[in-house]
């Protein structure tokens, strides 16, 4: 998007969500634009709600939440007041799939993002977005680069079921992986006992710092949930 696209994108978006959402919600949707509005996919994904309100539902959007990013393409939630709607990004260009307590249907979207099915889809992101890491919001557009799910720069670790870092014995993505079951000797972790176990043995081992290349599309990207909350495949 070149700068004057940007700055039109800008001025267009808080007109769109003046006419999209009931006038009490006005400031409250505005503070989230103006939150995100240095994210150039934050700002795609804002501009296509409120371009084509789902079922023409005058509906702030709440908040935008990662599920997981692959090979350029990331599959987000965005969260209004009453509904959570799936999204397909890339490139900044967006593709509503549906709502998410409906799932995803489409068998080569499952497959990209490694899913085996939409019952395997829901077992692994549950049966609410609420748990999933909001996208980063960064404070201008020339912000560092930094992850997406937990918000540390490169060189630093990442917060403990980050779903980006990268698990040190296999180099897939720590949340995505079976080593956390196979390296306790379990088939879920279900306690915080176990998961403080983990921690050490992941410690001990040496945990991968964050760099710009785990972000895989747009500066910031995510994967599925934390290393607490799958169960093994």
């Amino acid at each position: 998007m070149t700068g004057l696209k940007e700055e039109m994108a800008h001025l267009e978006l808080p007109l769109l969500i003046e006419y999209g959402v009931l006038p009490e919600e006005k400031d409250q949707a505005l503070a989230v634009y103006e939150k995100y509005r240095h994210s150039p996919a934050a700002v795609s994904l804002l501009r296509s709600y409120y371009s084509n309100l789902p079922e023409a539902r005058e509906e702030m959007a709440v908040d935008l939440k990662i599920i997981a990013s692959q090979q350029g393409f990331d599959l987000v939630v965005l969260q209004s007041t009453r509904h959570d709607y799936l999204y397909l990004h890339a490139d900044n260009q967006v593709l509503l799939l549906g709502e998410f307590k409906d799932g995803i249907e489409d068998e080569s979207i499952l497959n990209h993002f490694q899913y085996k099915s939409r019952e395997d889809f829901w077992e692994k992101t549950g049966t609410s977005p609420a748990h999933l890491p909001s996208m980063h919001a960064p404070e201008s557009t020339s912000s560092p680069r930094v992850c997406v799910a937990c918000g540390v720069a490169a060189g630093e670790l990442h917060i403990l079921g980050c779903p980006v870092e990268q698990c040190p014995w296999c180099e897939a993505q720590l949340s995505h992986c079976n080593c956390r079951f196979d390296k306790l000797g379990v088939s879920v972790i279900e306690d915080e006992e176990q998961l403080d176990r983990f921690e050490l043995v992941l410690e001990r081992k040496g945990r991968i710092p964050f760099v710009v290349g785990q972000n895989p599309s747009y500066p910031t990207a995510g994967d599925d949930p934390g290393p607490g909350e799958l169960k093994k495949k």
